[in-house]
């Protein structure tokens, strides 16, 4: 009976360390992953950024200043592709992506980023000219005193 109770109890310690290594393994598997997405470099913009519509639209739309955005991957070619997260409350228009075997079980579709400068701001306002009244709400909304306003004419070549 000592001897069938010391194999019992042998067989029970196997059991009892292959469960924990099984435990350890899940925690890591689980705990791995959270983790994994969290890892991301971020970074917060100091200035407006254009994004670029759907297939080369000719519409620009703005990711607003101080967005957090995640860097995801860095390409060869010399450009980067950065996650943003939203929050929406409500339904969404949309129409369902079928995932196709060429997808490779993933499909990312990304937007163009770009900075805004002199030259893209003058591009787009030849497509969107502003009137008096536009100017006028824009000066206003930014709070720019009629000192300030003098001092950009001033500035301007004649």
């Amino acid at each position: 009976m000592t001897k069938g109770m010391f194999a019992g109890r042998r067989v029970g310690l196997w059991l009892v360390a292959a469960l924990f290594v099984n435990a350890v393994f899940l925690a890591f598997l689980i705990f791995g992953n959270s983790a994994k997405g969290r890892d991301l470099e971020m970074i917060k913009t100091k200035e407006p950024l254009l994004i670029e519509g759907q297939g080369g639209d000719d519409n620009y739309y703005v990711l607003p200043m101080g967005t957090t955005l995640y860097h995801d991957k860095s390409f060869p070619e010399g450009h980067d592709r950065y996650v943003v997260y939203l929050n929406h409350k409500g339904a969404i228009a949309h129409e369902e992506v079928p995932m196709k075997p060429e997808y490779g079980g993933s499909f990312i579709d990304p937007l163009w980023l770009a900075n805004i400068d002199a030259d893209t701001l003058k591009d787009i306002f030849k497509r969107f000219p502003l009137s008096k009244k536009d100017i006028s709400a824009a000066l206003k909304a930014n709070e720019i005193t009629k000192d300030d306003l003098a001092d950009i004419i001033r500035a301007m070549p004649d």
